[in-house]
């Protein structure tokens, strides 16, 4: 059974400049993080924003008191049981009504200006846009993930189509979203292989470096293997040997050892998953 759509504050009117937004934010037993991101939401420029959905992903207690957040028009969508983010993300966007789709993470904080760099680089000859991604934390996994991003975005220039898509830091038109299916891949590297979707209708998704939100990287070192090897398994592709060779002796990410080293432990890992055989996946 489906649960019942609340809508719990209303805020300015949408702008019709750009599009108005619907940004979505799927958040799971984590109350004060929601809060967090909602008060750094209503800090931009809320006249290009048609509403927040927050999908509460079987949170213990509910999260409705953190989702109404003073100058935000919100609606809460509650999941019975928990599905995940990437297929609450696909729910809300079900039942989104504005032209223009953004992701935020419930750990993320939005720069001031961040629905207004939606609303000027999302074009019509774009299917998409992703930005940075910075940490507010500084331990060992999050610096570690850090380096990859930094790497990703090594010699990108502003507009410039790229392979990925952050899933707390982009958005889309609705429509190319729902054509392609939403975000078909439930689990760990689903938001990239929405750029593969949104290609197989002639959409590309362009790098915005000035798309900027501050995230909590790091979710303890477990959880990073796990992702690393579920996001290898949803790859979609198993490496030829020579893709193995490549990406066993290529020098990992990272300027200290020990974040090389960190890096390098998830790169096998993300290989492992994605050398399992078909019938595993």
């Amino acid at each position: 059974m489906v649960a019942p759509v609340a809508r719990l504050s209303t805020g300015p009117a949408p702008a019709s400049s750009g599009g108005p937004i619907t940004v979505i934010v799927p958040s799971r037993d984590r109350f004060r993080d929601l809060r967090r991101c909602l008060h750094a939401l209503a800090e931009c420029d809320t006249r290009l924003l048609h509403e927040v959905v927050i999908v509460d992903d079987g949170s213990r207690p509910r999260i409705s008191d953190a989702a109404a957040v003073p100058g935000l028009r919100t609606r809460l969508i509650r999941n019975p049981r928990p599905i995940g983010a990437t297929r609450s993300r696909c729910r809300a966007a079900e039942l989104a009504v504005s032209p223009v789709l953004a992701f935020l993470d419930d750990d993320a904080l939005p720069r001031a200006d961040w629905l207004t760099r939606i609303s000027e680089e999302l074009t019509p000859d774009r299917g998409g846009i992703t930005g940075r991604v910075l940490p507010f934390d500084s331990g060992l996994v999050s610096q570690a993930r850090q380096a990859r991003y930094q790497q990703r975005y090594r010699g990108l220039g502003a507009g410039q189509r790229v392979a990925f898509f952050a899933g707390g830091n982009g958005a889309v038109w609705r429509d190319a979203f729902l054509a392609a299916g939403g975000m078909s891949v439930t689990g760990p590297g689903g938001d990239n292989r929405l750029v593969d979707d949104l290609a197989k209708l002639g959409l590309d998704v362009h790098f915005v470096p000035s798309l900027v939100i501050v995230h909590r990287n790091s979710k303890g070192f477990g959880r990073a293997v796990t992702d690393a090897f579920g996001a290898g398994r949803h790859r979609g592709e198993s490496p030829s040997v020579s893709e193995i060779v490549r990406e066993v002796t290529r020098p990992a990410p990272g300027v200290r050892p020990i974040i090389r080293l960190t890096n390098r432990v998830l790169n096998v890992v993300h290989l492992t998953g994605r050398c399992l055989p078909a019938k595993a996946r």
